[in-house]
């Protein structure tokens, strides 16, 4: 989920500052050669290990092994990296669409 959340975060600073800002910024910039499938690559492996946190949360859970406390926040985690994810691909996928619409 940190992945994702740099991501919006950097196309969010461009698009206020623009070049500087991305420069301004805490995190480490990207490694040259990165593109769009290796971000979005990066984003669904983290998608996934939430996933499979909140799912192995949710099995210590009914062996008695683990907090409820913790279950729900896997969970609450795992949901909200889900509907990221599906936010995500409707807008690749109208994107793909408003591509094809457009006169040659």
């Amino acid at each position: 989920m940190t992945s994702i959340s740099n991501a919006i975060n950097a196309y969010a600073n461009i698009a206020k500052g623009g070049a500087e800002a991305m420069e301004a910024r805490d995190t480490p910039s990207p490694l040259p050669g990165s593109d769009f499938a290796s971000v979005l690559k990066d984003a669904a492996k983290v998608a996934i290990g939430t996933m499979k946190d909140a799912e192995s949360q949710s099995a210590a859970a009914i062996a008695g092994k683990a907090d409820i406390r913790e279950v729900v926040a896997a969970v609450a985690n795992a949901e909200l990296t889900l509907e990221t994810v599906v936010t995500v691909r409707d807008k690749v996928i109208n994107a793909y669409n408003e591509i094809l619409r457009m006169p040659i």
